[in-house]
């Protein structure tokens, strides 16, 4: 499959899965109150958070490994997830008063999703052989056909219960159903299996994989655990409204470098990568100039956009939308790029990146809400992902690959989209997507 049919179906299958979280979203702010929507946030980024723990990359591994699909191999990786998985699964348990006393939320919430790791990790590796193996139609599809029939038992959970505990108990349903599904595709069998020669390889290649996911998981959600700690958790929920749409684009990104860049480069010389790279470069440039104009679209209008869809009680989402959709215009560039790195078997600058990442969210976050209180945190957050970008650049400068001129110019597409709307906004006298912004300053 020639690479643009590649990213036309990712794009394409990841915009019904869009539309999915999307409908989601809507039911959960019109059926449950915002504080509800709060806890959800601040659960869901503590979940994260401990299943990225101990992470050593089994995906990127069986990818970047010649052997990754050896059976000795695959077993021995799936017996490293499991038993990380159940050890994930202790660790949120014994955590949980402690989290449950530090965000004044009900402990039971806690003790039930910290299931979740274990039954995540209970899954074949047979969907990581689609990656390995560039199937990239039946992996979107996989995905797809989970997404879908979890939405289905989360929104009947929704409709039943009307309580936060149909969205918790949504959460493991929705682990449980790719776990389960993950056994119908080719390949599926698995069986306990411990090769030391293996795990130490996947150990030696995943140990910068995992200070990778370990930061980019702080970086990606130390906002979300920082304000559920300063501010109310209605605040919360809405800005978790904002949160989950601005960032479709950048994990539209994330999915297209991890099924499609990242196998393509793995394991090249620097002249094949090269010609690689070349091979690649319209079809990313006419993706991420698709992409970067829909966000200045939807920055300029983020504001009707939320009123449209949700009530009066979720107005203050539309400014936080249009402030973090402009900071994902260089989160898509970021998420794209890092895969240049990972290819060139470089994940330690990915990891600094990511580490230089959450040491600026980590100063600008309570700066940010100390100057202009909420506000300040969401302009903050959007800063930041201007400043991951810089420090991506510099990696890709050290590996000589990188596509300068197609970002610049999606940059400058986004500008002027964004500009030109605004604009017209005016005209029109329709208001500024950002005037809520300057309304929420102290």
């Amino acid at each position: 499959m020639a690479y643009h049919a590649k990213f036309l179906w990712t794009a394409g299958t990841f915009g019904l899965s869009a539309g999915l979280k999307f409908g989601l979203n809507i039911v959960l702010a019109w059926l449950l109150a915002p504080e509800i929507l709060g806890i959800l946030l601040v659960v869901n980024a503590v979940r994260l958070g401990i299943e990225l723990l101990t992470d050593v990359g089994i995906e990127q591994n069986m990818v970047h490994h010649p052997d990754g699909l050896d059976q000795r191999f695959r077993d021995t990786a799936w017996t490293l997830q499991v038993l990380r998985g159940a050890l994930l699964s202790l660790v949120f348990l014994a955590a949980s008063p402690a989290l449950s006393a530090a965000y004044a939320i009900d402990l039971n919430i806690f003790l039930l999703v910290s299931l979740s790791p274990l039954i995540s990790g209970l899954h074949s590796t047979a969907i990581f052989i689609l990656v390995k193996r560039l199937e990239v139609r039946r992996r979107n599809l996989f995905e797809l056909m989970c997404e879908a029939l979890a939405f289905a038992l989360q929104v009947a959970l929704v409709l039943w219960l009307r309580s936060v505990w149909a969205p918790v108990l949504g959460l493991l349903g929705a682990v449980a159903i790719r776990s389960a599904l993950s056994y119908a595709l080719p390949l599926a069998r698995q069986r306990l299996r411990f090769d030391r020669a293996i795990v130490l390889r996947i150990v030696d290649y995943g140990k910068w994989i995992a200070l990778t996911s370990l930061v980019m998981y702080a970086a990606s959600n130390l906002d979300r655990l920082y304000l559920g700690k300063v501010a109310s958790l209605a605040l919360v929920g809405i800005y978790g409204i904002a949160r989950a749409i601005a960032e479709l684009p950048t994990t539209l990104a994330r999915r297209m470098s991890y099924q499609i860049i990242f196998p393509a480069l793995a394991g090249m010389s620097q002249d094949d990568r090269a010609d690689r790279l070349a091979g690649l470069a319209r079809t990313r440039l006419l993706f991420v100039a698709g992409v970067c104009a829909a966000l200045g679209f939807g920055a300029a209008i983020g504001d009707l956009l939320i009123a449209l869809v949700y009530d009066a009680r979720y107005a203050a989402a539309g400014w936080m939308l249009s402030v973090l959709l402009l900071g994902g215009v260089f989160a898509t560039l970021s998420n794209l790029n890092e895969a240049l790195l990972l290819g060139a078997g470089k994940p330690l600058y990915s990891s600094l990146a990511n580490l230089a990442r959450l040491a600026s969210l980590a100063a600008l976050l309570p700066l940010g809400f100390a100057i202009a209180g909420f506000a300040g945190a969401v302009v903050a957050v959007a800063a930041v992902e201007l400043l991951h970008y810089g420090f991506i650049s510099l990696g890709l400068l050290r590996v000589r690959a990188h596509y300068f001129r197609h970002d610049a110019l999606a940059l400058l597409l986004a500008a002027l989209v964004f500009c030109g709307i605004l604009a017209g906004r005016d005209m029109l006298g329709w208001g500024s997507a950002l005037s809520g912004l300057w309304r929420a300053m102290p």
